[in-house]
């Protein structure tokens, strides 16, 4: 039945963002709101919610917990987006789950108590909820998708909220500017629920205050930790650090920063000796996070960098080059094979004369290149685009599609 469901589920990856959450909620309840009664950790944000949604869950299995980890998107497979202490979910489980949300929305749609089918991310919110509860969990950590006020992940009432940076991302949904955006991020702020949130913009902060005392939730404004966790370089991952902390310490008081220092986050800065060189994979996909991408790179200068770099057609592909391009490193631009990727020549319009090398989807002469460059003894960062990434990390490291990406303390811990 693998193929039915898959196919179901990809072929609304064109239905887009429903502004409503009320098809879900009726499915979620007839489900029987899976995740009732169990702690839920709740990140938004534009950039770190991801590191941030990783620390929290290893930390809390650091603990002893059993943690249903959900974030989005996956590297290589979608198993990766529902994770039970760390590992992906197995196959054989994700057939059956997902065959059971299919199955609530036909019995639904038959009884005329839903409009409309499940979107993507509704469909894989679900599974991830209902599998999280069948698996007995002991804490469910969700990472948003997009947004927050009509985001899926808001399904699940949350015991604790986070709010990573916010940044310019999505605006074509989520609003123009930076007070827009935060506002539909922080419409997940309830009462009940304490917030924890890293430094923001002097636009954000305002309307983060305000839902707080809107909601009478209390709000807590965390300070960046000393220090990274050792496998998560950059300065940023440092707030990521303290939200993270922020959070299981509302559920263990005892937590340590130190129990972040093994956590396993592929694709962020994410650095590997390869072929006499090293390949850097970052999935930093908007202005903020090359921002961050290019700050650390001025502060691990190289003798040889080549910078490989491809989006999305909807996002702000001209200030993420200018980023770029003030990295002193040839520039060769790449499209995943993943539709909507947005057009390497266009991409190259935006930066006249600064393009070196451009690669089409699926050209076979890119990881050729790479290797080559590797071979020579240079650093190739691969960065842009989440989809542009997974391809090239499964190619490069050779991956086979059930590739362990677990936690390492999967290799520790009895499941």
């Amino acid at each position: 039945m693998r193929s039915s469901w898959r196919e179901a589920l990809y072929a609304r990856r064109s239905l887009g963002v429903e502004l409503s959450l009320a098809t879900l909620e009726q499915a979620y309840t007839h489900l029987g709101r899976p995740l009732r009664g169990l702690p839920v950790i709740h990140i938004v944000g534009t950039n770190g919610k991801g590191s941030t949604a990783a620390m929290a869950a290893h930390g809390l299995r650091h603990a002893g917990k059993r943690v249903g980890l959900f974030t989005s998107p996956h590297l290589h497979r979608l198993n990766e987006r529902i994770r039970i202490d760390g590992e992906p979910v197995a196959d054989d489980l994700l057939d059956q789950t997902f065959e059971r949300v299919l199955q609530a929305e036909h019995e639904l749609l038959r009884a005329d108590k839903i409009g409309r089918t499940l979107t993507f991310f509704e469909l894989l919110t679900l599974a991830a909820c209902l599998r999280f509860s069948r698996s007995n969990v002991d804490v469910a950590v969700l990472e948003a998708g997009m947004g927050g006020r009509y985001d899926a992940t808001r399904v699940a009432t949350s015991s604790v909220t986070l709010i990573s940076r916010i940044g310019l991302d999505h605006e074509h949904i989520l609003g123009p500017g930076l007070a827009a955006i935060a506002g539909e991020k922080a419409a997940v702020i309830h009462a009940g629920a304490p917030c924890f949130s890293v430094a923001q913009h002097p636009d954000v902060v305002p309307v983060i205050e305000r839902a707080a005392t809107t909601t009478g939730t209390e709000l807590t404004w965390v300070e960046t930790a000393k220090r990274a966790p050792k496998a998560l370089p950059g300065v940023h991952q440092r707030e990521n650090a303290a939200l993270a902390l922020a959070a299981v310490q509302t559920l263990v008081s005892a937590a340590d920063l130190s129990w972040f220092d093994d956590v396993s986050w592929p694709g962020r800065l994410e650095r590997v000796a390869m072929g006499g060189g090293t390949v850097v994979f970052d999935v930093a996909h908007n202005p903020d996070g090359i921002a961050t991408l290019v700050n650390y790179l001025r502060m691990h200068q190289v003798p040889n960098r080549i910078l490989v770099f491809g989006c999305m057609r909807d996002k702000a592909a001209k200030p993420m080059l200018a980023g770029l391009t003030e990295i002193d490193a040839p520039l060769w631009l790449a499209a995943s094979r993943t539709p909507g990727a947005a057009d390497v020549g266009e991409l190259a319009d935006l930066v006249p004369g600064r393009a070196e090398r451009l690669f089409g989807a699926g050209d076979r002469r890119l990881p050729v290149a790479i290797r080559a460059a590797l071979t020579a003894g240079s650093e190739v960062c691969i960065c842009g685009s989440c989809y542009l990434v997974g391809e090239l990390r499964g190619l490069l490291l050779e991956l086979a599609p059930e590739a362990d990406l677990g936690d390492p303390l999967v290799r520790r811990s009895p499941r």
